[in-house]
């Protein structure tokens, strides 16, 4: 199919950078970018014994999240021996699905078949640009003389050497790919290779559902074992080979790729696979769906390898689609952002590898390096908590993690915040909050065990009135109990109080001035400590003789280092 005539994004500058980049700029760079998704991701390392870290090769991980009309498009694609193949599929891939060929479809078998021959027609568009590099090498190899050791060939035919080197970087090479649609409110996953997608769901228990929606096609997925047998391979003596990637097919990563023509135009000129009775590795994509979308809430995961042979390697987990679900659950509770919560997953678990290294612990063996990491979070109205959430909701999207509340939300809400502002006696932190906890392990104080006291109340939730006397959730730090009602004061250094309430039990001894002082009545005697427009108040607390106390000890340092 040939490229849209559409405007190019010509803006950018410098190499590109991130799974979201591109070494050449593409049409899809102006397409809308899906709000309700986000990425995560950080590059390959190697590990030194001082601590340090260094790539290993360039990032090779490619993504995209997009949203056309009502069309929501995302792709993970983790490349290797170059990224060359994941570039072209991620600008090639939402061509053949974004313009106009699911318009009217709605039957599930329909979008399975154009999901997978877009798989199809994109691996084959990338054959015919590497044709040229073919018939090129093919000619180089017919001129040089045959039984020569590769030593020889390159002390004899330097150059030609290294153009053939060349032409192979351009010819091998090529990514997982997977592929994640949203269409008339239903959810489609289509891949090859060994990225996943992992839909997890909000039961009405309050539990979390964790569904793995793709198939890993490695050498030890059974299907995949009898559709090699089927080819008369020896599928034993493959799954002891090893190779650059370690443990695979002839040492390649997975049995189904876009690209890899060595594994699939060149795969007779390997012995292991030369019996095969037609190309072993292929391009053919399983999907799965539709599954209908309409009123869920949880959240899709779709990821590379590198982010499940990370966590492997650190936990030897069993239960690793969980693992991750948790993790990214856990940062929706402290997270503002869908980005944060996908960065910070993957932040944590390559911080994890790295300290797991250094520990020199049993599994340090297996955290040498680690590969590329992606991950692509999709929201389905699952709870986001920030520091701008409304106050109140008492709903925890996961039994074990519990949001953090902040003292104070612009949201009215109907539950009612009071601000105390305490007398200026030495006070003690206490608790009053009448109804249930949303952090948990923290118990509730009862009434009687509330010190007596006369606070001043501001209810930020109403400031119409500013003296409320009651409050549905107060947090309060209180003077001690005396005997009697203490009465807010202005706090006087030099003032002596006879009754023990202010200063210390001894009416002859001067009490010590604070060094924050606290200035408990308003400076305007018509204002209440009322909060203006933006909910703030006056502040009560005096810095000058900290100030003072500051610049002493700094004056006093340095002429000390001066003498």
């Amino acid at each position: 199919m040939a490229m849209p005539a559409h405007p190019v994004n010509t803006r950018r500058k410098g190499p590109a950078v991130g799974p979201m980049s591109s070494s050449t700029p593409s049409w899809t760079d102006d397409l809308p970018v899906c709000h309700l998704s986000a990425i995560g991701f950080s590059t390959n390392q190697v590990y030194r014994a001082d601590g340090g870290r260094e790539e290993e090769h360039e990032f090779e991980d490619r993504c995209f999240h997009f949203k056309c009309d009502d069309i929501y498009l995302y792709g993970v694609f983790d490349g290797h021996s170059g990224v060359h193949v994941a570039d072209f599929v991620r600008q090639r891939l939402p061509v053949e699905l974004l313009l106009g060929q699911l318009t009217d479809v709605e039957d599930d078998f329909s979008v399975k078949k154009i999901l997978q021959q877009a798989f199809l027609t994109v691996e084959a568009a990338f054959f015919e640009t590497i044709d040229a590099a073919l018939a090129e090498k093919m000619k180089l190899k017919l001129q040089l003389p045959e039984g020569l050791s590769d030593y020889e060939l390159y002390q004899n035919y330097p150059k030609e050497v290294e153009k053939l080197q060349s032409l192979d970087s351009e010819i091998i090479g090529g990514t997982s790919a997977i592929l994640a649609l949203i269409h008339k409110g239903k959810l489609y996953i289509a891949s090859v290779g060994d990225s996943r997608a992992v839909l997890c769901t909000r039961e009405p228990d309050n539990k979390l559902k964790v569904r793995q929606l793709s198939i890993d096609h490695t050498i030890d997925n059974e299907d995949e074992q009898l559709r090699l047998s089927q080819l008369n391979l020896d599928v034993a003596g493959i799954q002891q080979a090893t190779g650059l990637y370690g443990r695979g097919l002839a040492g390649h990563p997975t049995t189904r790729s876009i690209g890899d023509y060595s594994f699939k135009g060149g795969y007779r000129d390997i012995e292991v696979l030369s019996y095969a009775a037609s190309e072993p590795v292929i391009a053919e994509p399983e999907v799965i769906g539709g599954l209908p979308i309409t009123g869920l809430s949880g959240f899709l995961l779709v990821f590379t390898n590198g982010l499940i042979k990370s966590i492997e390697e650190t936990t030897d987990t069993s239960q690793l689609n969980m693992d991750i679900a948790y993790r990214v659950a856990a940062e929706f509770q402290c997270q503002s952002t869908l980005s944060g919560v996908a960065q910070q997953v993957v932040d944590k678990v390559v911080r994890n590898h790295h300290d797991t290294y250094l520990s020199g612990m049993e599994r340090a063996q297996y955290c040498q390096k680690r590969d590329d990491i992606t991950l692509l979070l999709r929201n389905f109205d699952y709870p986001l908590w920030s520091s701008v959430s409304p106050l109140g909701s008492s709903v925890s999207p996961l039994p074990g993690y519990n949001p953090v509340t902040v003292p104070y939300s612009p949201h009215r809400t109907e539950t009612s915040l009071s601000l105390f502002i305490p007398s200026p006696t030495p006070p003690t932190l206490t608790h009053s909050i009448s109804q249930t906890p949303i952090i948990t392990g923290i118990p509730s104080v009862t009434p009687s065990s509330v010190p007596i006291t006369q606070p001043i109340f501001v209810d930020v939730s109403n400031p119409n009135i500013p003296n409320s006397p009651s409050s549905s959730h107060t947090s309060t730090i209180e003077s001690q109990p005396s005997s009697g009602t203490s009465t807010p004061q202005k706090y006087d250094p030099t003032h002596t109080n006879s009754t023990g309430t202010q200063g210390s039990t001894n009416s002859d001894t001067q009490s010590s001035p604070f060094l924050f002082q606290r200035l408990s009545e308003p400076r305007d005697t018509n204002s209440q400590a009322e909060p203006d427009e933006e909910g703030y108040i006056e502040p009560y607390v005096d810095f000058t003789d900290f100030m003072r106390a500051y610049e002493a000890a700094a004056n006093e340092i340095h002429y000390s280092q001066e003498a």
